[in-house]
């Protein structure tokens, strides 16, 4: 007899799944809505000790994992799924706050290029670290090994996730 785990499941659009992957989409749903509270957003950034919203704390990470790379206004818009006019605004925001610097594109005149600068860095690293001390807190009673083989799970998961996104643009 089957673990009651892998027994089918039958959701109101007729699709066959099991019940693992009735308890993933469950605690994801859950992660989802949790992460993205306002309440816990405000929290972190008084962890932090800084003071910027969430779309601004969105762009410093695009900007950072892109590394030295200054990125035109069209990537970042890209990146974070909004239209160039968004990104503009929230551009002029954080470049009055001193997080980011617009550059002339040597190859295109009339295209400009964002940067962080070292405010920008100092601030986003606050963020991150605040967010790391968050997360090894939810971890503090699990064993040295189950934290380990989580994160090596969830790893393979996310680079799945990233490599279905970026085929379903094309």
């Amino acid at each position: 007899m089957p673990k009651a785990s892998t027994l089918p499941h039958v959701d109101p659009d007729g699709v066959s799944t099991n019940e693992d992957i009735v308890r993933i989409q469950s605690s994801l749903q859950i992660m989802s809505q949790s992460m993205n509270q306002v309440r816990a957003h405000e929290h972190l950034l008084q962890a932090a000790g800084v003071r910027i919203d969430k779309a601004g704390i969105a762009l410093l990470f695009k900007l950072q994992r892109h590394g030295d790379s200054a990125l035109r206004v069209t990537d970042l818009a890209e990146l974070l799924g909004v239209d160039p006019p968004t990104v503009t605004r929230k551009v002029q925001q954080l470049e009055r706050l001193g997080f980011v610097v617009r550059e002339a594109d040597a190859e295109d005149g009339r295209a400009t290029r964002i940067q962080l600068t070292q405010a920008g860095r100092d601030t986003l690293e606050r963020v991150l670290s605040a967010h790391r001390e968050f997360l090894a807190r939810l971890f503090e009673e699990w064993p040295d090994k189950d934290v380990s083989a989580f994160a090596s799970l969830l790893e393979r998961f996310s680079e799945n996730i990233r490599i279905e996104m970026e085929s379903s643009r094309d």
